[in-house]
């Protein structure tokens, strides 16, 4: 697959770009490190055709916080190698040593300008977006369901080093299910007003390697997975991707928030943190992995609700 991808992509980018690339040096299954037979360094990744109308729009807006691809000669982002796959071509940049705090900072930073730059308002739609959250809160109450009839059958057996730890802190996720149902409920009637919200580009990806330094300056890479969105989606992965990192998370985040009318954003950012770290909790049997999930999850929502103040009455 990886030697079928080099070759239509060496083939290509004579053509696409007058770039002769010399080694191919793999990333991912989809991005690799190249180097011309100019000795130029570039990074190359394989993409879909919808890319191509995220960097334009991108482009458009005059968005410069992020890394755009090389132009091909058909002043495209992104050159076709199939009916379906695209790739585009990036100047190598190298980034600037930094402490994962600092990088998360810069992330933040960048997010907001990203946010504010592209940020226009509309009526929340009543059938799509009640449509949506019915799906969510049905996929809850399935997990909860799920979750406590796990954790009433360990309660009938005799407790051991896995059982343990799982019944002292099912509690947090008792905790969370009474406040997803709290914030759901604002979420609905915000909804059924027809709230005219904030929607913008997001990232939808903020890992601290998808933000760079180079030459004194912060930008963003890999918009892949961009759309248009509430913020508060983009918030909530980067408080969840680095929520381990010493970093001040509470301050941070709430003068992100500030910046809005109404609580509206905020408690959205909540249920879908806590939408996250549900997701994420795995349910098998009774053993190691499942032990460990359990303890990483109700950890992760203590640290949340601590942080934030968040209540459950």
């Amino acid at each position: 697959m990886k030697d079928s991808l080099i070759r239509k992509i060496a083939s290509e980018s004579l053509k696409a770009y007058d770039l002769e690339f010399d080694s191919f040096y793999p990333i991912s299954s989809k991005s690799f490190k190249v180097l011309s037979k100019t000795n130029k360094k570039y990074l190359v990744k394989k993409t879909n055709f919808n890319l191509k109308n995220k960097y334009n729009f991108l482009h458009n807006e005059g968005i410069s916080n992020i890394v755009y691809p090389i132009m091909n000669k058909r002043n495209e982002f992104t050159t076709g190698i199939s009916l379906e796959d695209e790739y585009y071509v990036l100047p190598f940049m190298d980034d600037t040593y930094a402490m994962n705090e600092i990088k998360a900072k810069h992330l933040l930073e960048q997010l907001n300008i990203l946010h504010k730059q592209t940020s226009y308002k509309k009526m929340l739609n009543v059938s799509r977006s009640k449509k949506k959250m019915d799906e969510v809160m049905s996929y809850l109450d399935y997990k909860f369901t799920l979750i406590e009839s796990f954790v009433r059958t360990i309660e009938a057996l005799p407790f051991d080093e896995f059982s343990i730890p799982i019944l002292k802190n099912y509690q947090y996720i008792l905790d969370a299910k009474k406040v997803m149902i709290k914030l759901n409920k604002k979420i609905i009637n915000a909804i059924k007003e027809e709230k005219n919200v904030v929607f913008c580009f997001i990232h939808n990806n903020p890992k601290l390697e998808h933000i760079i330094t180079n030459n004194g300056e912060q930008y963003l890479i890999s918009v892949d997975n961009g759309k248009i969105g509430i913020p508060s989606l983009d918030i909530a992965r980067f408080y969840v991707e680095n929520e381990d990192l010493n970093f001040d998370f509470t301050s941070s985040i709430n003068d992100y928030f500030s910046q809005y009318e109404d609580s509206f954003y905020i408690e959205y950012f909540e249920f879908l943190v806590l939408l996250i770290y549900i997701r994420g909790l795995i349910i098998n049997e009774k053993d190691y992995i499942t032990t460990q999930s359990f303890i990483y999850t109700t950890r992760c929502i203590r640290d949340f609700f601590k942080r934030f103040s968040i209540k459950n009455e």
